[in-house]
C-alpha cells in the first residue's frame, strides 16, 4: 500500500464517519470486536471504563439506538438483562469500510 492509497483511504473513511460523535464510533467499534455467538450486555459495555463514564456510554448507546445503528433485545434465559445488536445500518457502514481498505490494499 502506498501513501496516496493511504491518503485516499483516510479520507474516504472519514467520509463514511461524518456526522458522527467519536464517543459513538468507538462504541460501534466495541461492539463490532465482540464475538457474534457471545452477544454482548449492555451493563458490560457501559462497565468499560476504556470507552468513558457510564453516563457518556448509556447517551451513545441511546443515540446509535435513536439513528438506528443499534438494536436492544433480550434472551428469556437472561432474564432482565438487555443485548446489544448491529442493525443493518451499522452492518453495512462496517461493510464499507472493509471495502475501502481492500481496494486500497491492492492498489
Amino acid at each position: 500500500m502506498n501513501s496516496t492509497s493511504c491518503a485516499r483511504f483516510v479520507v474516504a473513511k472519514e467520509k463514511l464517519w461524518k456526522g458522527m460523535p467519536d464517543r459513538e464510533s468507538r462504541v460501534l467499534k466495541a461492539i463490532l470486536l465482540q464475538d457474534a455467538n457471545n452477544p454482548l450486555k449492555v451493563m458490560d459495555l457501559i462497565n468499560t471504563s476504556a470507552l468513558g463514564s457510564p453516563a457518556t456510554i448509556h447517551a451513545a448507546l441511546t443515540s446509535l439506538v435513536n439513528s438506528g445503528h443499534l438494536k436492544h433485545s433480550t434472551l428469556l434465559i437472561a432474564g432482565r438483562s438487555k443485548f446489544i445488536n448491529l442493525t443493518p445500518l451499522s452492518k453495512t457502514l462496517f461493510n464499507k469500510l472493509n471495502i475501502l481498505l481492500l481496494n486500497c490494499a491492492k492498489a
